[in-house]
């Protein structure tokens, strides 16, 4: 089995039993979802840094997707929590 695949398994395992383990805890707010399935990405790509050149850049532009996207999350409750409501 390639790299590719055993990091792609890793993925859809550690986000299958997050995403079971949030929905068990009765969680229904999407963004703690996102905020931990983000974190989880990072930290696997983490670990498979050493793939080639080529895939890490992809990996990098991924993961700075995902990054942007949990910081307009953390913006829209920074705003929230400001205006009050």
């Amino acid at each position: 089995m390639r790299i590719y695949n055993k990091y792609l398994i890793l993925l859809a395992i550690a986000a299958g039993l997050i995403n079971t383990l949030l929905a068990f805890l009765g969680s229904d707010d999407l963004q703690i979802y996102f905020t931990v399935n983000i974190i989880a990405y990072l930290i696997i790509t983490l670990l498979y840094v050493h793939l080639n050149p080529r895939a890490r850049r992809a990996l990098s532009s991924v993961g700075v997707g995902l990054s942007a996207g949990f910081m307009v999350m953390v913006t829209m409750t920074i705003i929230k929590i400001l205006s009050g409501r």
